[in-house]
């Protein structure tokens, strides 16, 4: 199933070439950016950081095999599922050393709703699989290469 990005589903915030050094710091500095974008409130911040580090804690989301990372959860207050994207050719941070993570890919999903999510969840992955798509994105060089290159791939 391949979904849109509707007004069910924002692509929120792009960070290129962020100078990250782990997980924590990247899911912090993308839920920051979508705030500052506007599409989560600044008392929000924290919750959704920490739910996701407690999604985090159940298992990983990092997918060595390919160099991307897609971090989520479900969090009150929104009303939409939100994405934040990552990016850089030379890794967003590093999941070990000599294990560069390449694309972090934030997912932010109403609390209330369970099969949007994981749809969402599955459709993001799905992308993210396509070893041409993942070059592009890490190789784009500002936060509209990005936004073009998903919404090419993901309508």
């Amino acid at each position: 199933m391949v979904l849109r990005l509707t007004e069910e589903c924002t692509l929120g915030a792009v960070v290129v070439q962020p100078t990250w050094r782990n997980l924590d710091e990247a899911v912090r500095g993308l839920v920051h950016a979508l705030t500052e974008a506007g599409y989560l409130q600044a008392t929000a911040e924290a919750g959704a950081v920490e739910a996701v580090r407690e999604r985090e804690a159940m298992a990983s989301t990092e997918l060595v095999e390919i160099n991307v990372s897609i971090p989520h959860a479900r969090i009150g207050g929104i009303n939409r599922v939100l994405i934040a994207l990552a990016v850089s050719p030379t890794g967003v941070y590093e999941a070990s050393p000599q294990v560069p993570i390449s694309i972090v890919a934030l997912m932010l999903s109403p609390a209330n709703v369970t099969g949007a999510h994981l749809n969402y969840l599955s459709s993001l992955s799905l992308l993210l699989q396509s070893a041409p798509t993942r070059a592009r994105l890490e190789n784009a060089a500002t936060a509209e290469e990005v936004e073009t290159i998903v919404h090419a791939q993901w309508r």
